[in-house]
């Protein structure tokens, strides 16, 4: 009768998650999601993790405060650009033609954003 071992895993364990394939990893982490949301001491981790960041005595505060800032605060969400996506715009210019009576060459502006062309001249 083989017992059970808890803890953390062993070497060959870890090695072995290496040849998993995508779909057997996202099977193991919606597996994972799954039983930590439906454990029954889910609701005190969480409560005990709140407590621990905000107890100024608690020697792990920081590490608490940062684990909470990092799933509750995305980064993305601090950005400059905020929700914005970052915009593409190439211009493609003809050499040696001219327009009107100055020496410009006519472009096409291609925008990423909206998916039209435009011609920069009219």
């Amino acid at each position: 009768m083989s017992k059970e071992v808890k803890g953390r895993p062993t070497k060959a364990a870890l090695e072995a998650t290496k040849d998993m394939t995508k779909r057997e990893q996202a099977a193991a982490m919606k597996e994972f999601r799954k039983r930590l949301l439906l454990h029954p001491s889910s609701p005190k981790l969480i409560e005990k993790l709140f407590t621990t960041a905000f107890d100024d005595e608690a020697k792990q505060q920081g590490l608490a405060m940062k684990l909470l800032a990092d799933r509750l605060m995305p980064v993305a969400g601090f950005t400059s650009d905020g929700k914005q996506q970052n915009q593409v715009q190439i211009s493609i210019t003809g050499i040696g033609s001219t327009v009107g009576s100055t020496n410009e060459s006519p472009s096409v502006i291609i925008d990423g954003s909206s998916g039209e062309v435009e011609d920069e001249d009219g």
